[in-house]
């Protein structure tokens, strides 16, 4: 596993999750079984978030592994990890649909995990 291919489905899953919040708040909000705002406002803040860190994710995937780069790393890994608690909270306590993206971002925290810690890659 190379920080590209992590990096690559961290943008895919930025970019899905993203696009669904800022484009189709009103459906994500049912999916996630949350009663939403009446302006879908949040949701779409949300979105856009998740959209700018797909595209960190994508412009970052292929270049030289820096101290830049791996700063991309560790905040990405940082981002799965809290999105990840905070769905597993919403499953067990708050009763949400969120398994399917815990199980997502449990992966990804754990690919970034991967390549920062167990085999990293060398700085150039």
């Amino acid at each position: 596993m190379s920080s590209k291919m992590v990096m690559t489905a961290s943008t895919a899953a930025f970019g899905i999750f993203g696009s669904g919040w800022f484009l189709l708040p009103e459906m994500m909000y049912k999916y996630w079984a949350i009663v939403p705002d009446p302006n879908q406002y949040m949701g779409r803040r949300y979105g856009a978030f998740m959209l700018a860190l797909a595209v960190i994710s994508w412009l970052a995937r292929s270049a030289p592994n820096t101290r830049a780069r791996r700063a991309i790393l560790m905040g990405s890994l940082v981002a799965w990890v809290l999105t990840d608690a905070l769905s597993l909270y919403g499953a067990l306590t708050l009763g949400l649909n969120a398994w399917p993206a815990f199980g997502v971002e449990l992966a990804l925290a754990v690919g970034f995990v991967w390549v920062l810690f167990i085999r990293p890659e060398p700085e150039v």
